[in-house]
């Protein structure tokens, strides 16, 4: 063989194994399962998985699911026009984590639901099951940064399953060496046609309490809920919980929610006036979505974790 074919036998091998890289998510690790993708948007990443049961889309900056569309449907989750995935601000919209505490239990002048939303996910990999269902690992690990926040050696792995129902998993573990005290939750931001025809079905003689008025549910709901107004309720989840269902009457759509490792479930809508004002929600969008929230919010309810210990929080979607 000549030396000119074998100079270019070599340089397209080189263009080969550059490509091969290229397709296993741009990090020259073990190459991704198909049906899942790796592209690089601003200064993060975004990941998306499909399979025969939808479509998924979910960022690295604080491990924000974008985008869920199951098999023959349409998209599950609103999302805002104009979502900035640069770290410096509050993005509303999709289903984003809140990590290692929820609300304002964190320390005075920390960011209101946990550092988690601002910070960079590890991309931990992706796992392909017999049936096609894809399950992305994500995880967050002490950052300097971070531990100025929160003082904690705590790590967190984040398990999103696409498969007949969407299974997200928080899995905490305390790798330090003093016990810690977390709340926790997800804020998925439903997509529907009004919120006027919405029913929230499953709460039923829970007791609930009012977000702003404090900590005591000493109210008992009767009944559907109609999320039609400025809502910002806590219900008290039984211990032997029924799955909670939010239903469209204009799309016929029903979603039904379940799971274990949380105590309380939150509906939050904004009164009009309100989206206007919080981040990077429009005014006009304050009717085409409710907040449906598995959390654990209140201090006296707190997982806490000694040194070792792990806590899991599961939660499952289905569409139908």
């Amino acid at each position: 063989m000549s030396k000119s074919k074998k100079l270019l036998l070599i340089m397209m091998s080189g263009l080969a194994l550059v490509a091969q890289v290229e397709a296993q998510g741009k990090r020259g690790e073990e190459p991704l399962p198909a049906g899942v993708t790796f592209a690089e948007e601003r200064t993060t990443g975004l990941v998306r998985l499909e399979n025969r049961f939808g479509r998924l889309e979910v960022s690295l900056k604080g491990a924000q699911i974008r985008s869920y569309v199951p098999a023959g449907q349409t998209e599950l989750l609103y999302r805002p026009r104009n979502m900035d995935f640069s770290g410096q601000a509050l993005n509303h919209g999709g289903i984003p984590v809140c990590w290692p505490w929820f609300g304002r239990n964190g320390e005075p002048g920390s960011p209101p639901h946990g550092y988690a939303r601002y910070s960079d996910f590890i991309f931990g990999g992706v796992r392909r099951f017999d049936d096609g269902s894809l399950e992305l690992i994500l995880q967050l690990r002490p950052t300097p940064e971070n531990l100025k926040l929160w003082p904690h050696e705590v790590e967190l792995d984040y398990r999103i399953t696409l498969g007949p129902k969407l299974r997200l998993e928080l899995e905490t573990r305390n790798a330090g060496k003093d016990r810690v005290v977390i709340t926790e939750g997800l804020h998925p931001y439903w997509k529907v046609s009004d919120r006027k025809n919405v029913r929230v079905d499953g709460l039923d003689g829970l007791r609930y309490c009012f977000a702003d008025e404090g900590t005591v549910d000493d109210k008992i709901w009767k009944g559907e809920f109609i999320p039609d107004g400025h809502f910002d309720h806590v219900f008290r989840l039984a211990p032997k919980r029924k799955p909670v269902s939010i239903s469209d009457s204009m799309t016929g759509r029903r979603i039904v929610l379940s799971g274990d490792g949380y105590s309380k479930l939150v509906i939050w809508t904004p009164a009009p006036f309100e989206a206007g004002e919080l981040g990077n929600l429009p005014l006009e969008d304050s009717l085409v979505f409710v907040c449906v929230e598995p959390a654990t919010l209140f201090r006296d309810e707190a997982y806490v974790l000694a040194p070792g210990e792990s806590h899991i929080m599961r939660v499952c979607i289905a569409a139908e």
